[in-house]
């Protein structure tokens, strides 16, 4: 062989072996920064977790305190955003198979259980002694979930356990010792968490019931159920994290700004946040009402109502029950949030609808709305008259003739009158502020 062609052959295998290199170099290079994403996302999951449950529990002692509406209003509102985020960072962090019900119970009720005594304040009802100490009891419960969180981070919040984490994801392997464990310890940390029952979505007599529209439903796989949170999100690199066992048992998938769970049986959505600055006020509640039902219907949930709706920190959170030809169910109830800038859907909570909506045959009214309605004081004047079906404290339905009323003051009221005895089961007050309509 000539000396040149040699020469040359050595080149070639020189520049060839460089360019393996190059590429083996680029490589490591972009796993390493794949790996330093995830565990920055991982750490600020976790400390904004953490951030958002010590302000919850700063919260609600203040709360104690208090009694004007303003004042009331303000920590009610400042709870629920926050009570909003955590859950959202604890569904970014890999828990594993670990069962943290009661962990979500309590980030799903604090938010909703402060407003629900903040619209008795405002109404101008003093806070009860039951009241206070359930306020008390959910203070002493975010102080627990706040310690936890902070004991867990000295062992778990930090660069080796992430990247531990990270390869256990890689390997499809979970350590026994995880973060997951520590946070599942707190289920028998707050075994004496009380039980809610009040005129909100979370109140334990709905949330303690077997979910009736999954009950039989197919299972669906893991990547079948992905195909479901890259539609809710519209997040194609949304990525599997860990199953989540519950009432409602979960798989849990998350991207860089979205964390989504899907049903396992039917594939359903359960709960979509995204996470992004929101700008300005630009859309009014029609425009964003509409993207709201156009989603609902994307995500196969049809024959949904708007009822009420609340703005806060950039979001419009609007109220849906299931329209069940002309009774309306508020038993079935589903949440989503609409960026006020531009319409984006960055929020869907499904829980209640999952759990309560079912095929129902209603029975004859036995009574007529005529009747109902001289039932009605003479301080009320009545402009709509509607068919609803409304939870009881016991757990079960009730059918009712809904009376949307205005007082003498002018003030929205809306009375429930029984259809088949005519008992008055519930009659609450609209209070109309900038954000929205709040029932109370």
């Amino acid at each position: 062989m000539k000396r040149r062609t040699i020469i040359r052959a050595i080149s070639f295998l020189s520049a060839a072996v460089l360019v393996a290199i190059g590429f083996y170099v680029k490589e490591m290079n972009s796993t390493k920064r794949y790996r330093q994403i995830i565990q920055n996302n991982y750490a600020g999951a976790f400390d904004e977790l953490s951030t958002n449950l010590n302000d919850i529990s700063t919260n609600l002692t203040k709360i104690s305190y208090v009694a004007t509406p303003k004042q009331m209003a303000t920590y009610a509102s400042e709870i629920y955003s926050q009570s909003q985020l955590a859950k959202g960072a604890l569904y970014k962090l890999p828990t594993g198979d670990n069962d943290l019900s009661t962990v979500y119970k309590f980030l799903s009720q604090v938010g909703n259980y402060t407003l629900s005594v903040s619209k008795d304040v405002i109404s101008g009802k003093e806070v009860t002694d039951k009241q206070r100490e359930e306020l008390q009891s959910l203070s002493n419960a975010a102080k627990a979930i706040t310690d936890a969180i902070e004991e867990a981070g000295v062992s778990y919040n930090n660069a080796e356990y992430w990247t531990k984490e990270i390869e256990g994801k890689l390997k499809n392997t979970i350590a026994d010792n995880n973060i997951g464990s520590a946070f599942g310890e707190l289920e028998s940390t707050l075994s004496d968490y009380p039980t809610l029952i009040y005129d909100g979505p979370y109140s334990d007599h709905i949330l303690e019931k077997k979910p009736l529209m999954i009950a039989n439903a197919k299972e669906f796989s893991k990547e079948q159920a992905r195909s479901v949170a890259k539609k809710a999100t519209g997040d194609k690199k949304i990525s599997y994290q860990d199953r989540q066992n519950g009432k409602i048992d979960c798989y849990r998938f998350q991207s860089k700004n979205a964390t989504a769970t899907v049903s396992k049986n039917g594939g359903y959505i359960v709960y979509m946040r995204k996470s992004r600055a929101v700008g300005d006020h630009n859309l009014s509640y029609e425009k964003m009402l509409q993207k709201a039902q156009e989603y609902l219907e994307n995500m196969g949930f049809t024959d949904m109502i708007d009822t009420y709706y609340f703005t806060d920190s950039g979001i419009c959170v609007i109220n849906f029950a299931f329209l069940d030809g002309e009774t309306i169910c508020y038993t079935d109830l589903i949440k989503v949030g609409v960026a006020v800038d531009n319409g984006e859907i960055m929020l869907i909570e499904t829980a209640g609808y999952l759990t309560n909506h079912t095929s129902r045959t209603f029975e004859d009214f036995g009574t007529s709305p005529e009747q109902a309605g001289d039932i009605i004081s003479n301080l009320l004047t009545v402009e709509k008259t509607s068919i609803a079906l409304i939870p009881t404290n016991g757990g079960g339905e009730v059918r009712c003739y809904e009376f949307s009323c205005k007082n003498e003051e002018g003030s929205d009221i809306i009375v429930y009158i029984n259809t088949k005895n005519l008992d008055v089961e519930q009659v609450y007050i609209l209070l109309k502020t900038d954000g929205g309509t709040l029932v109370k």
